[in-house]
């Protein structure tokens, strides 16, 4: 017997709630037995289908989401998206579909804002153009440097206590190490990160750990920083299901098996 369908917008949460928590399946199912909140739905099983790479289904679900009117609590999730939509675009071959969406989404965005307002959609709107084109964007992440003591931007380095540190002192040291990468020597920075890292929530040192990572071939602290990203995450919004913004990143995505990206999709998060 099929579930009957529910109006009750905290069926819609707890459905949401049980993907975070990595039990992908079950929360799936009941986000379908739910009746309304189309757009939180399709936000949400976007996110799984990215990170399933099931890519034809995640720009499926985030066409019909992302040229709405929703409120978004973070703007920031709607560039995060819509770079994970392009890589999918790219992935399959749907370069003419990408784009068509994308003149339809920046004609809904003139639509639902002032031309005062308009200037981030249409930046999103060309950079993603861009991309498709296999051009690079103006939004581009800089890249990795990898630096000794000698060649360094800066020598400044920020040792931290001897001790085990507490969650207290690492959140601290954490946005003193967020304006250090790319200016410091690196294998330094990488020991100060590791040394506080299971106690930053800031998931901006756990993505330019990632990155640097990558960049002198590490694969496996590659994984353990991202690994640390998933599990510290907290949603800015309540749509979502997954940190969308590794998918801002080529390298990150990149490096990413399908069977780590699985593994990430059935962590726990907080």
């Amino acid at each position: 017997m099929e579930p009957q369908a529910t109006t009750k917008a905290s069926d819609c949460l707890e459905a949401i709630q049980q993907i975070r928590l990595g039990q992908t399946e079950q929360g799936l199912a009941l986000l379908e037995t739910v009746s309304g909140n189309d757009i939180i739905k399709n936000l949400a099983k976007a996110e799984v289908s990215y990170w399933r790479e099931d890519y034809k289904n995640a720009m499926y679900f985030d066409e019909r989401a992302l040229a709405s009117d929703y409120n978004w609590n973070d703007p920031l999730a709607v560039t995060h998206h819509l770079r994970a939509y392009v890589n999918a675009a790219k992935n399959i071959g749907s370069i003419s579909r990408a784009k068509e969406f994308l003149d339809y989404y920046i004609a809904q965005k003139r639509k639902q804002f002032p031309a005062g307002n308009l200037k981030p959609f249409n930046n999103i709107y060309h950079n993603a153009m861009l991309r498709l084109d296999g051009i690079e964007a103006k939004d581009e992440p800089v890249e990795i440097e990898i630096y000794n003591e000698g060649n360094a931007p800066s020598k400044f380095i920020f040792y931290g206590e001897e001790d085990a540190p507490s969650a207290q002192i690492a959140e601290g040291i954490s946005k003193i190490i967020v304006m250090m990468w790319n200016k410091v020597p690196t294998m330094p920075i990488l020991d100060l990160y590791e040394k506080y890292a299971d106690n930053i929530s800031l998931d901006d040192n756990h993505i330019m750990a990632a990155r640097t990572y990558i960049k002198i071939g590490d694969q496996e602290h590659f994984e353990k920083a991202l690994v640390r990203l998933v599990s510290k995450w907290s949603p800015s919004d309540k749509f979502e299901v997954m940190p969308m913004k590794p998918f801002v990143f080529h390298d990150i995505i990149s490096n990413m098996s399908t069977t780590f990206k699985q593994c990430l999709l059935a962590m726990k998060k907080q």
